[in-house]
């Protein structure tokens, strides 16, 4: 094991925001793989039962840089603030959940210094067998399968689906950002007798 251990800037955030919003004073811990190369999980969360056992759930992050929106050609075209593109990936069967991290500016025109706590996110969460179902819906306009996949949003509470979609709906998944689903995660730690979704 290499004596320098690093964490990738979407994953720390990731964990961060988890131990934020499930602090350890109701029980809850942040686990991270000492490996690097730890095949489909980048964090896990653990949920303390008192003398019962406690439970584990494990999450993979997936990360977009995110791109300013351009002017549209023509008035019926939808242009966001801000889209994420995503590489279509093998959904990874040690994953309970998988969340799709976004980092963007806030302010693009802004041209003073400013510190890592100046950028926002957009984060989405989905469960194992949601991200299966995404995928094999992921498909470009003729049908095929799409190699990328996308979300647009103006402000970080109301996110669309940009890209992947055959049929070009403009889904909304604002229901799927992180903070709206988080009793995902409460439920599935709730008991060690709780099936996973």
């Amino acid at each position: 094991m290499e004596p320098l251990f690093t964490l990738q800037w979407p994953e720390f955030l990731v964990a961060d925001r988890l131990r934020k919003l499930l602090p350890k004073s109701q029980g809850y811990s942040i686990l991270v793989p000492a490996s690097r190369q730890e095949k489909g999980i980048d964090l896990a969360l653990l949920k303390k039962h008192g003398s019962r056992p406690s439970r584990t759930i494990t999450l993979q992050v997936k990360s977009s840089r995110t791109y300013g929106g351009s002017e549209p050609k023509r008035e019926t075209t939808v242009r966001f603030a801000h889209r994420t593109w995503f590489h279509r990936f093998p959904v990874p069967d040690e994953a309970d959940f998988i969340v799709l991290f976004g980092l963007y500016a806030p302010d693009r025109s802004q041209t003073k210094r400013v510190t890592a706590a100046w950028y926002r996110d957009c984060t989405l969460l989905f469960t194992k067998a949601e991200m299966h179902v995404f995928m094999a819906n992921c498909l470009t306009v003729s049908g095929k399968p799409d190699r990328m996949f996308g979300f647009g949003f103006n402000d970080p509470h109301a996110v669309f689906q940009t890209r992947g979609d055959h049929r070009r709906r403009l889904t909304d998944f604002s229901d799927h950002l992180l903070e709206n689903r988080l009793h995902l995660l409460t439920d599935a730690l709730a008991s060690p007798m709780n099936p996973l979704p």
